[in-house]
């Protein structure tokens, strides 16, 4: 995996929550907000867009917080995973 090529930008790997497709993530702005990145790549992969997309650290397993930059929250070549978020109870 390559490192940020374009100042200001992370690259990093994404699956879904299936794991069927990977795929690197490259140039993504650092500055912004996961819940964003999280939107555009679930628009890339054409799914549905009633739902709302995560993404998740797959080292420690928390969501990305949707407000905050991406670039606050994850590394250069760091693996996330492309997550519905649901609500029960």
């Amino acid at each position: 995996m390559s490192e940020n090529p374009t100042p200001g930008t992370l690259s990093f790997e994404v699956s879904d929550v299936t794991r069927t497709r990977t795929f690197e993530a490259t140039d993504v702005q650092s500055t912004l907000p996961a819940g964003a990145v999280a939107k555009s790549i679930a628009a890339s992969l054409q799914l549905p867009d009633n739902v709302p997309w995560g993404l998740r650290d797959d080292v420690t397993s928390r969501f990305l917080e949707d407000s905050k930059p991406i670039g606050e929250q994850i590394g250069p070549s760091a693996k996330v995973s492309l997550t519905p978020k649901t609500h029960l109870g």
